[in-house]
């Protein structure tokens, strides 16, 4: 497969203090050079249990996104995350802290 165009799909378990999350995206990937490349993409967070039995809906988000390869095994990438619908569940899983827009590094 060529490295110039790529299509990633991820997913992650992630564990908050009052809840728990199952995260996955799919995304494609277009190098600019060798090093450098850029990726935008749908992602789907969804709640798998809480611990103050308040139940949100999934939150489904745009990730556009820029990085860099520093070696095979080793990358940096600047995330933009957008949310698209009217979740209760913030970014970064918690139902108090809402964050429809967030940048991470």
């Amino acid at each position: 497969m060529s490295k110039a165009t790529q299509i990633e799909l991820q997913g992650g378990y992630d564990t908050y203090l009052l809840t728990e999350r199952f995260r996955t995206n799919l995304v494609g990937k277009i190098y600019l050079n060798d090093k450098f490349y850029l990726f935008s993409g749908m992602e789907v967070k969804a709640e798998t249990g809480n611990y103050d039995n308040v139940s949100s809906t999934y939150r489904l988000g745009f990730v556009a996104s820029a990085g860099y390869a520093i070696s095979e095994n080793f990358m940096i990438e600047i995330k933009r995350n957008v949310q698209l619908n009217n979740s209760r569940i913030g970014i970064f899983g918690e139902i108090l802290i809402e964050m429809p827009v967030v940048c991470t590094i």
